[in-house]
């Protein structure tokens, strides 16, 4: 029994911090690779036709598949690449229907590269600087206990660029979409095969999403803590409010006046909630002081986890900064 009422003070504390508000906003992160300055635009081919029309029944036996099921999913690939790119400033898509013989799906490693005639002779017809080529491929589709989906998409995709004559990304990766279909019966079963090649081409799409931000810098969703109240200060709590109905201004020069009125922990806790509304605001710089000050100066732990993550963003930044000044 000591035991016990030991535990739940602990459960109790461990929910209220995992309970802890957050802000959720978009922030802007840097492609994966940086695309040389002389890439513009990028033809994209699918290599992944197998010369031997028997390993393509064989497979189809093995997986379930339908013989030219992850033929159409490698243009589905194609579409969610050219859909990630098709705003970009750093390099433009083009999607085209050259199919070239590449390996065997059950091949580990790559095809022997294409030569740089071959590369050249597209960058022509298409009029591009460069050519993307998926050169491995497969999909797999299960229908797991409780009638859980899980499509697989497996990719290997390289870039090649004919102006220096290199592959500048070798990029091989696997992509899963899951879903649960509610309660396994018989008829749920027949049901997840007839939807099989929805979920792949649905997997296939987001899987052209995810190479596309290889290529390009892309938004993404975060989440950053703050805190609500503290204890006896009401011009805090209303900072805080503000920050939840997103008036800024007001945010600012509530918890500004608590970082001057307040108790230490108050303090701590309105520069924390500054930083975060500066980060919000794209501020980055201005977001660094006050973490550091809600650290170093208040004692605010929290805030010290938050300098790393500022620290990463800054970094992003100055590089997004440097793929799109082309």
């Amino acid at each position: 029994m000591k035991r016990s009422s030991i535990l739940i003070p602990v459960l109790a504390i461990a929910f209220l911090f995992l309970a802890a508000p957050t802000m959720n906003f978009n922030v802007i992160i840097p492609a994966v690779i940086d695309v040389p300055d002389h890439i513009k635009v990028a033809a994209m081919i699918d290599r992944t036709v197998v010369e031997d029309d028997v390993l393509d029944v064989i497979e189809g036996g093995l997986t379930g598949e339908l013989i030219g099921e992850d033929k159409l999913a490698t243009q589905i690939l194609m579409d969610g690449v050219h859909a990630m790119l098709e705003n970009a400033a750093t390099v433009s898509l083009k999607r085209t229907t050259e199919v070239y013989p590449g390996g065997s799906p059950f091949s580990a490693a790559f095809p022997e590269p294409l030569s740089w005639m071959e590369i050249e002779a597209l960058c022509d017809k298409y009029q591009v600087d460069a050519i993307v080529a998926i050169e491995k491929f497969d999909t797999d589709f299960l229908l797991m206990p409780g009638a859980n989906q899980v499509a697989t998409v497996k990719a290997g995709i390289r870039l090649y660029d004919p102006a220096s004559k290199s592959i500048i990304d070798q990029y091989e990766y696997s992509h899963k979409e899951s879903w649960n279909t509610g309660r396994l019966t018989l008829e749920s079963a027949i049901d997840g095969l007839i939807s099989k090649s929805a979920a792949i081409r649905e997997a296939s799409y987001e899987a052209g999403i995810e190479y596309g931000r290889r290529l390009s810098p892309s938004w993404y969703r975060v989440s950053r803590k703050y805190y609500r109240k503290s204890k006896g200060d009401d011009v805090f709590a209303e900072g805080a409010r503000m920050m939840e109905v997103n008036d800024w201004e007001a945010a600012k020069d509530a918890l500004l006046h608590a970082v001057d009125t307040g108790h230490r922990k108050t303090k701590g806790k309105a520069a924390h909630n500054l930083a975060v509304v500066y980060e919000i605001e794209g501020n980055l710089e201005e977001a660094k002081f006050w973490a550091q000050a809600a650290w170093g100066k208040y004692r605010n732990k929290k805030s010290k986890d938050y300098l790393y993550d500022l620290n990463r963003r800054i970094n992003e930044v100055a590089r997004v900064n440097q793929q799109l000044d082309q």
